[in-house]
């Protein structure tokens, strides 16, 4: 079939043009190919986790639930497999790196179950996503739009919308990328705000019957978001608090203008 790492570029430039189906293909016959060999090196192992993780999702993005779930749960192994390799051959950052990975596979798993009307099961995997990594917001955020599709309501949300509104509140500031607000967390992926700040003005609506304490905890922290990005947008704060925060310490150990003047002599 070729190089592992060739064909997994090749395959994800067919995703980029929208042609998922000759992706899965292609994703699909290198997880089999590298699944069926003995003895994997630790880059065949690499090209294995990614295939299987790019198979997951591309079934998702296709609506195939099942398929999805199945690449998810043979990726759940490799991965531990890949990482006790890792281990083994004194590789400890990198293995740390692939467990990390853990977090945003167990929200991808949570989304198909909750495609597929587990809200139970969904839950599941967000809770142990939050566990691996405590700062991913996606896991705090999933819980509260499966209660929606699933149930049709928020009367069940309360806890995880308290849990969501004290993470948005614990991992500020807002930043802004180009044209994107986003919040930026410690050790997990950024959060774009737009479609998160849609979702919560939708959850705030009566008809929803998210629990008054919950209800409140989230219209606080949207208000607090939205503040800062009008703040940002005004030029009143930083774009971007952390570079900002570098900048700040840069500071310079002779005025110029102190020099010039030969003040420093």
């Amino acid at each position: 079939m070729g190089d592992p790492g060739t064909v997994i570029e090749q395959y994800r430039r067919y995703v980029q043009d929208g042609r998922l189906e000759i992706s899965e293909v292609m994703a699909s016959e290198l997880s089999d190919l590298l699944l069926a060999k003995k003895g994997k090196s630790v880059t065949e192992y690499g090209h294995l986790v990614t295939a299987l993780r790019d198979l997951a999702n591309i079934q998702e993005m296709r609506s195939k639930w099942s398929e999805s779930r199945a690449a998810g749960s043979m990726l759940v192994k490799s991965r531990k497999q890949y990482a006790k390799l890792l281990r083994s051959n004194g590789l400890k950052e990198e293995a740390k790196q692939v467990t990390l990975c853990e977090g945003p596979d167990e929200v991808q798993r949570g989304r198909v179950r909750a495609h597929e009307g587990k809200l139970r099961a969904a839950l599941s995997h967000w809770k142990r996503a939050r566990k691996v990594q405590p700062n991913l917001i996606e896991a705090f955020w999933q819980p509260l739009r499966a209660h929606e599709v699933i149930k049709s309501s928020l009367k069940g949300a309360g806890k995880d919308g308290l849990a969501l509104a004290k993470k948005l509140g614990a991992v500020g500031p807002v930043n802004r990328i180009g044209n994107s607000f986003q919040l930026q967390p410690e050790g997990a992926q950024p959060q774009p705000l737009d479609s998160l700040l849609t979702d919560l003005s939708r959850w705030l609506k009566l008809e929803l019957n998210l629990p008054a304490k919950a209800s409140v905890a989230l219209d606080t922290v949207k208000r607090e978001l939205e503040r800062q990005i009008a703040s940002i947008e005004a030029g009143e704060q930083a774009a971007n608090a952390k570079l900002q925060a570098a900048i700040d310490t840069l500071q310079p150990a002779v005025d110029y203008h102190e020099y010039s003047r030969g003040g420093t002599a």
